[in-house]
């Protein structure tokens, strides 16, 4: 059974946690550069694969 991991829709990694220091510094990152904050997306660590993502070198993967 794929573990459960979060990513946003225009990141290039997935992460263990939703707290994930380099998830949350990327999102706060994006807001104050004017950029539009991508929601984050709770998905499998199978589906986040197929969508060409690779883990976190912060949090790593969960498995």
């Amino acid at each position: 059974m794929s573990k459960t991991v979060w990513m946003t829709a225009k990141g290039d990694r997935y992460h263990a946690r939703e707290d994930c220091r380099a998830l949350v510094s990327g999102q706060q990152g994006s807001d104050v550069q004017g950029y539009e904050v991508q929601p984050v997306e709770q998905i499998s660590e199978d589906e986040a694969r197929l969508r060409g993502r690779i883990a976190c070198l912060t949090c790593g993967s969960p498995i």
